[in-house]
């Protein structure tokens, strides 16, 4: 079903192919990986919670299936509203998952619910409902919208899964740009440590660059 569900992805929006799913989950969980050890995680757990998190992580936009085509493929600049469309995949992918309970479920929402937030609160979409993508109660500013999520209100996965997804997009080709230098990539990764990324996840994710360039091998595009 996992695998179905990300060719569905793949076949609506080309930039979410096998191996992008494949790299991100990897990365992913090597990330945590680091990241569980420094905050004292039990290794049993970290496995299991590894092994939770590759498979979320590969459905991180799957919500991208309720998307459409004409916006997913336009080679231009988006509007703001069809940028506003596209920014529906977090809730919409996190929807799949809501109304069960496995541990599985319960990190996917997590996962495709949170991996546009930033760590200093510009990110999207914010404290919503994943059922309905409406503002939780409480949650809603004087325009209606949702209150901003920030810190340590994003779920960690949704963190970590934020760095894997931008460090592989700034090294993979799109329609729109050329894959850019390890060098530069790194730089803007280092620059968006505190602002767009957790710090903690963002030191985790520097001790493990050679494991990382390896599943970058091992998953060409």
């Amino acid at each position: 079903i996992i695998l179905r569900m990300i060719s569905m992805a793949e076949l609506r929006d080309p930039t979410e192919t096998g191996p992008h799913a494949n790299r991100v989950a990897a990365f992913s969980v090597e990330i945590f990986e680091t990241w569980a050890k420094k905050n004292g995680l039990m290794p049993d757990e970290i496995n299991r919670q590894k092994d939770i998190l590759r498979m979320a992580a590969m459905l991180h936009d799957v919500g991208k299936v309720a998307i459409s085509d004409l916006i997913l493929k336009k080679p231009g600049k988006l509007t703001m509203e069809e940028f506003e469309s596209v920014k529906s995949h977090t809730h919409l992918g996190a929807r799949l998952f809501s109304e069960n309970r496995s541990e599985l479920d319960e990190m996917a929402v997590e996962v495709a619910l949170n991996h546009h937030e930033k760590w200093d609160g510009t990110g999207y979409p914010g404290h919503v409902d994943p059922r309905s993508g409406k503002p939780l109660p409480g949650r809603a500013g004087p325009d209606g919208s949702a209150l901003p999520k920030k810190g340590d209100e994003i779920p960690v996965v949704g963190r970590i899964v934020a760095v894997a997804d931008v460090y592989d997009a700034l090294c993979s080709r799109r329609a729109y740009k050329e894959p850019w230098h390890q060098d530069r990539a790194l730089e803007a990764m280092h620059q968006g440590a505190g602002s767009h990324f957790d710090p903690a996840v963002m030191s985790a994710f520097f001790s493990t660059l050679d494991v990382l360039a390896s599943i970058t091998e091992r998953y060409p595009e």
